[in-house]
């Protein structure tokens, strides 16, 4: 799946070499700059659910249910940010012109 999506960084830094548009770069601006808040509001709360886990697991005797929730709220706020991910990515994608891609495809092929 990874080799039909082009990653931000990549995109910014080729944006001459596939000709972005002014429209083109002010939207990307905006979509990465409000997933980059979002991607770290979720990776704090996703690392505090991940300490309160922890410290449950750390008792003596750990309590199965309240771990297991625990762990719960953890893959939920993982399965969030993978989500935002591949949104972010078919955003870009469909963002960018069939020619822009193919540029692209040849710039990820040539870094291999």
């Amino acid at each position: 799946i990874a080799e039909s999506f082009f990653p931000p960084e990549l995109v910014m830094q080729h944006q001459q070499a596939i000709g972005l548009t002014d429209e083109q770069k002010e939207f990307f601006k905006q979509i990465f700059r409000k997933a980059q808040t979002r991607f770290t509001e979720m990776q704090w709360q996703m690392q505090d659910e991940a300490e309160k886990m922890v410290a449950l697991v750390k008792l003596d005797s750990a309590i199965e249910q309240q771990v297991l929730a625990q762990l719960d709220k953890v893959l939920s706020l993982e399965r969030e940010i993978k989500h935002l991910q591949v949104s972010l990515l078919i955003q870009i994608k469909n963002k960018l012109t069939a020619e822009q891609r193919t540029r692209l495809m040849e710039i990820k092929s040539r870094s291999k």
